[in-house]
């Protein structure tokens, strides 16, 4: 970026440095947090490990598969 644009950059900076000096004075006081303006439940899933019973759809794409497992080259002797 050639320096003639800096001072314009700068001013820039600083306005924006001035915007989030105005939010620091904002009270928030009691608000309590929010994820979005629309009021949501997230949907929640049970935490279960599982193989994702696809083997085949997993090793489809697999440049070497044997007997249900990704075959890779042995790299210790």
């Amino acid at each position: 970026m050639p320096p003639a644009k800096w001072p314009a950059l700068a001013t820039e900076f600083s306005n924006i440095l001035g915007f989030i000096e105005q939010l620091n004075e904002v009270d928030v006081e009691g608000v309590e947090p929010m994820t979005s303006v629309t009021p949501q439940r997230l949907y929640r899933r049970e935490d279960v490990v599982a193989d994702g019973n696809q083997p085949k759809a997993v090793l489809k794409n697999a440049p070497d598969a044997r007997e249900g497992f990704f075959a890779v080259p042995k790299v210790v002797e």
